[in-house]
């Protein structure tokens, strides 16, 4: 049994995220290994249809599972109906959020597809998977958690129960080895540490896909991940997905103690909600390495926070970002416009909270219609919707609202988060080095304050603070690598290469280290210069499965 697990957007090459496989290929791929099957994970999207063609003659899979999102279901169709026409027999199945939400639709719509996966799907894989190995087709409506065609009607079997214990799962980052059109190196730094959500805003369908438990890995498992890509890979710097990461507090801290204590030395950033932090726990990420937390705001007034089942109030979204701040930690928000009732009282009220939140950066992204929101539902059901709108529209996402306002709402929204992000770059090395004397060492703050002065042009100011890393923490690679960097930019070429020698001895599969080290070795050393090439060579041919 030859699996392919994978997902396309053709549209999706160029985009830092949507170009990337969910983390969950990535488990699923893992559990039917373990299982003794063949599996490989294949990320399709920004490939011509003419590679994805060759691809699935080359690999000629028995089973291709796709993953699927509202913004690439119709390139999910093509792809299953490519797969079809190449090989009649492959057995064609969907999941995802899109998927298991409009299972029933999907099926009767396309006869390319075979069966959808529901919620989530490492056990119901293994077992389909062993079911269609054995030959045993008819008796799919008996594996729980999946929507399963039986001649022309459509059988959802009983939702399979979530798993309890996450850590029992194989490491995600194990299924992308091996994969077909898979940077690691941009990959791996994704990874997801939990499941499912406590918050119930009617726009998400993570409630309804997750069940309403809400599952953590440990803090141990976490940290073994991460110290196993650090180790293979060369990161030392990830992006920690989990709907609200800080959601158990309890592990919060203890993942932090264990980076701290470890010693890893690595960077993150994460997300959360403003009602899920306190300062002593931000206090605590700082100083284990956070870097940057984004809070989803979604507005400024009030009104419409609740319409979004939000739960928070502008006061908590203020006194959240006044304690990310106090700690050092750069403060990102998440914001929709378009909504329903949103009207310029409602824009000026989250302008105004802008100004109070004062964040580094932001986002704003109009609001869309997805399956399995109470958002999408309860609009079908005043009438203002079609029920089959996902199937009908060709359009990759479905705005709740096109009218003028909207544009300029966002034009407006990005505008003052970048002019208040740029009010507050003024004095901001001031105010690090008055949190660092707060909240004493830690070397996510002095890095901090090396790349403000850095950015400012005062260099020798920069190289004072990263040598403090490099002297207080010398098995600390930040220090090493931004000393190796400012080096470079001054010209500095040995210092440089002494900086970054010293990096690779502490994570010898540090890619750019080695790319830089390749071209500043010195002349009349060309054995050195050929060793460094060759670890590029290497290291570039890892990092691509």
């Amino acid at each position: 049994m030859k699996s392919l697990i994978c997902a396309v957007y053709a549209a999706g090459g160029d985009d830092p995220f949507l170009s990337l496989l969910p983390v969950g290929v990535g488990s699923l791929v893992a559990v039917l290994r373990d299982a003794g099957m063949e599996a490989k994970a294949a990320n399709l999207s920004g490939l011509s249809w003419d590679a994805i063609r060759k691809i699935l003659v080359s690999e000629r899979p028995d089973l291709l599972g796709i993953s699927v999102m509202t913004h690439n279901r119709h390139d999910s169709v093509r792809l299953a109906e490519l797969a079809k026409l190449l090989n009649p027999a492959c057995f064609v199945l969907f999941g995802g959020p899109h998927a298991t939400h409009r299972c029933r639709e999907i099926l009767a719509a396309y006869r390319s597809v075979d069966a959808v996966v529901l919620g989530e799907g490492e056990e119901t894989l293994v077992e389909l998977a062993e079911k269609l190995e054995q030959g045993e087709t008819a008796e799919l409506h008996r594996v729980r958690g999946v929507a399963v065609r039986q001649g022309d009607a459509i059988v959802v079997t009983p939702p399979r129960p979530p798993l309890t214990n996450l850590d029992l799962l194989p490491f995600p980052h194990e299924g992308f080895l091996g994969g077909i059109n898979i940077d690691l190196r941009r990959q791996l730094e994704f990874l997801i540490t939990s499941r499912g959500c406590p918050a119930a805003c009617t726009f998400c369908s993570s409630p309804l896909f997750w069940s309403k438990s809400l599952r953590f890995r440990s803090p141990r498992n976490m940290v073994d991940e991460i110290r196993a890509i650090r180790d293979r890979f060369g990161l030392i710097y990830f992006s920690l997905r989990d709907d609200t990461f800080t959601a158990d507090r309890t592990r919060v801290m203890e993942f932090c103690r264990l980076l701290l204590e470890e010693r890893l030395f690595i960077l993150w950033n994460c997300q959360s909600r403003v009602s899920a932090v306190d300062e002593e726990m931000l206090l605590q990420m700082r100083r284990a390495g956070c870097d940057c937390i984004q809070y989803g705001v979604e507005s400024g007034a009030p009104a419409l926070l609740a319409t979004l089942g939000k739960r928070i109030t502008p006061q908590q979204i203020v006194q959240a970002a006044r304690m990310t701040r106090r700690v050092g930690i750069r403060l990102s928000i998440y914001l929709m416009t378009g909504l329903p009732g949103e009207s310029e009282r409602e824009l000026k009220e989250t302008l105004g909270l802008l100004e109070a939140v004062k964040a580094d950066d932001g986002q704003v992204s109009p609001l869309a219609y997805y399956p399995g929101t109470r958002l999408f539902d309860q609009a079908v059901e005043r009438g203002e919707l079609s029920a089959d709108l996902f199937e009908r529209s060709k359009e990759e996402a479905l705005y709740a609202r096109n009218d003028p306002f909207v544009a300029a709402a966002t034009r407006r929204l990005l505008r003052k988060i970048e002019a208040v992000a740029q009010g507050e770059q003024v004095g901001r090395g001031a105010a690090m080095a008055a949190i660092r004397r707060r909240t004493g060492y830690c070397h996510a703050d002095t890095i901090a304050v090396g790349e403000l002065l850095a950015e400012e042009g005062d260099f020798p100011g920069a190289e004072e603070q990263y040598g403090e890393v490099v002297k207080r923490e010398p098995d600390n690679p930040w220090g090493w690598l931004l000393l190796g960097e400012l080096c470079l930019e001054r010209g500095q070429r040995g210092e440089a290469r002494k900086a970054l020698t010293r990096l690779t001895e502490l994570v010898p599969t540090h890619l750019p280290a080695w790319e830089a080290l390749a071209t500043l070795s010195p002349r009349g050393e060309p054995a050195e210069a050929r060793q460094c090439r060759e670890q590029v060579r290497l290291l570039t041919a890892l990092n691509h499965g």
